[in-house]
């Protein structure tokens, strides 16, 4: 199909509700492996490289991602212009793409996040960086913040993480959510979220449920930890990510300020690396998944990228993550806190759950001895080779949605990268 549809094309398809998962019908019988179907990107101009990639997924199948067009000029210097997209699919037509639309004046954009309905925000170049969400017909954009700002994260149905940060200074930083009808509530006023000189959204779940990502420090002693922010109340998470130890991961926070994270931590005066899962909001109970104290005990944590959320903590309780007792495998707690690891295959190297939906399915994305990189689904027990094609390498995994659709962003030896999309309804 063309690279490129009109601005409009997807919005009666959006105000229908019309878009579901490709192949949701009777399931059929298994085959060896689920192909994946690379989503359609614009052209590239002459001397010009695209490189395309997916940010985000909404539970209805809108995908959101950013073109970046790179440009070589004679004397060998290169400029970079990004561009935000949206992709429905459309049953017979397949999938859609959609430039959003940038306000006049501005010279790119990116997005960052979708409402369920698949409204997306981000930000656009207008006298500085500016925090922007989208219509949902994707033709015009309502600003939410001066410059510099952007949209960091997205709730449901909004409100919309936004962080501001001065160029000068960046150590320092402000958050805040924005409502629909433009009612902002700035994320500080604890002990919790004043101790650090920036704020940043890392996800929201809801109204009144955020977390929020501190930093305090300077250079290579920079750190940053996670505090669930809930209607004004806050719980700081007892886990940090630093240059010397690496990144703390928090999964996406659910609308009742349920959370799983994982990292080192120091509390109770004692290094400890841990797994935790927290339920009820602030202050909530935790349980600990695991807990390691030292250089001989396993230890097991989610996969996620530093600063992000990550797609690791399913609606029903589900937890996709690893342990290293016998090299690293891929591993699956319940809602009661059964785990479950599951055992590398031929050829593999280490394994990680690196994305989850209800039900108790989980992605695998596995190192293999040649240097490749894998996807399976695992499903009660049984795992379903996700591949890809041919000279391309899975880099980063978007979401597993509850309805089967998995996206991820896939890189081949050049460099470009592209997302592609996995149907995974009935598979197991």
């Amino acid at each position: 199909m063309p690279g490129r549809i009109a601005r409009s094309a997807l919005a009666p398809i959006l105000l229908a509700g019309a878009l579901g998962v490709p192949g949701t019908g009777p399931a059929t019988a298994a085959a060896p492996a689920v192909r994946a179907e690379m989503l359609p990107v614009p052209v590239a101009g002459p001397d010009r490289r695209m490189s395309v990639r997916a940010v985000d997924v909404s539970p209805l199948g809108v995908v959101a991602g950013n073109a970046l067009e790179t440009s070589t000029a004679p004397d060998g210097s290169t400029s970079y212009v990004e561009r935000p997209q949206r992709w429905a699919y459309a049953g017979p037509a397949g999938w859609l793409r959609q430039p959003l639309a940038l306000p006049s004046g501005a010279t790119s954009g990116s997005v960052d996040g979708l409402t369920d309905l698949g409204e997306a925000a981000g930000s656009v170049s207008l006298g500085g960086s500016r925090a922007v969400r989208w219509s949902l017909d994707g033709r015009s954009t309502t600003v939410l913040s001066d410059s510099p700002s952007n949209v960091t994260a997205v709730g449901p149905n909004g409100p919309w993480g936004v962080s501001t940060f001065n160029p000068q200074i960046p150590i320092q930083g402000d958050a805040e959510l924005v409502t629909r009808d433009g009612t902002r509530t700035p994320l500080r006023g604890t002990p919790d979220l004043d101790t650090g000189t920036s704020r940043s959204v890392g996800s929201v779940g809801g109204p009144d449920t955020a977390i929020v990502w501190v930093g305090e420090g300077i250079g290579q002693g920079r750190t940053s930890r996670p505090v669930l922010w809930r209607a004004g109340a806050t719980l700081r998470f007892p886990v940090f990510s630093s240059y010397f130890l690496g990144a703390a991961c928090v999964s996406r926070v659910h609308a009742d300020g349920s959370a799983v994270y994982s990292g080192y931590s120091t509390s109770g005066g004692q290094v400890a690396w841990v797994l935790v899962r927290h339920a009820g909001g602030v202050p909530g109970t935790d349980v600990t998944l695991l807990r390691a104290t030292g250089s001989d005990q396993p230890i097991a944590g989610l996969t996620c990228s530093p600063g992000s959320d990550a797609d690791v903590f399913a609606s029903d309780g589900g937890v996709a993550g690893y342990l290293t007792d016998d090299g690293q495998r891929a591993a699956y707690w319940d809602a009661a806190g059964t785990l479950t690891v599951v055992p590398l295959e031929a050829g593999e190297q280490s394994a990680s759950g690196v994305a989850v939906a209800d039900g108790g399915r989980m992605v695998i994305l596995a190192r293999h001895e040649d240097g490749s990189s894998r996807l399976s689904l695992w499903d009660d027990g049984a795992r379903t080779r996700l591949s890809t094609p041919r000279g391309w390498d899975v880099t980063s995994i978007v979401e597993l949605t509850d309805a089967g659709l998995l996206v991820a962003n896939v890189q081949n030896a050049e460099g470009v990268v592209r997302p592609a999309a996995w149907n995974l309804a009935g598979r197991a």
